[in-house]
């Protein structure tokens, strides 16, 4: 499985000499975690929304598998091949851990049973005493291994997070990544993180950084 764009650009205004990022060709297989590392206000995170199929580039084509995103619709896209992880979690804050998943599952017609979602919050390292709390009673580490659940659970082979440790301490943060690198090396997905964090950036297989414009691997 490969994710790739083609000569992608964006830009705001009817401008395009007044552009975000333009003629990035970019290459994300299977099995690696790869950061997109930027300063707020770069374009990582519309570059990012461009990936999981939230928007579409003013340029370019995306491309799963040498076919384009859009022939089948951006919709079918996001529910069949690609899990976005928020910096704000975006959960079902008056629902439980375990709702938020089942939902999201709903919501993608797949299924799976009660003891397969509890052996994903074990990977995260949820206890099960939690399970079943309502997430506002649930810290904001334990509320972004609950989005990075309710991400698994859709057995989406592209997993794509923003800022997933924005809000996080230096500690939590860690285990984050290594959920997201286990993610990636133990289950053959994905994983593609926007971030700010260069400590964050390092720990991942691949770097693609966007300053002034331009993307470059470093």
């Amino acid at each position: 499985m490969t994710l790739r764009t083609q000569n992608i650009g964006y830009w705001y205004t009817n401008n395009p000499d007044d552009y975000l990022f333009k003629d990035v060709n970019l290459n994300f297989e299977k099995g690696k975690v790869y950061s997109i590392l930027g300063q707020s206000g770069s374009g990582k995170t519309t570059f990012l929304s461009l990936l999981a199929g939230l928007d579409s580039p003013k340029a370019g084509e995306i491309f799963l598998n040498d076919k384009d995103i859009t022939k089948s619709g951006l919709t079918n896209y996001r529910k069949n091949a690609v899990s976005t992880i928020f910096q704000a979690y975006n959960l079902m804050t008056y629902m439980t851990a375990r709702q938020n998943v089942q939902t999201a599952l709903e919501i993608s017609n797949k299924s799976i049973d009660n003891a397969k979602i509890e052996e994903l919050f074990e990977l995260v390292g949820i206890p099960k005493e939690l399970i079943d709390k309502p997430v506002l009673q649930l810290s904001g580490g334990q509320q972004q291994r609950v989005a990075i659940v309710r991400a698994l659970a859709t057995e989406h082979d592209i997993i794509i997070a923003d800022e997933p440790t924005g809000n996080l301490d230096e500690e939590t943060t860690q285990d984050i990544v290594n959920i997201f690198k286990e993610i990636a090396h133990q289950q053959n997905k994905t994983v593609i993180i926007v971030t700010h964090e260069t400590a964050v950036a390092n720990e991942t297989d691949v770097t693609f950084e966007l300053k002034k414009k331009r993307f470059t691997q470093i």
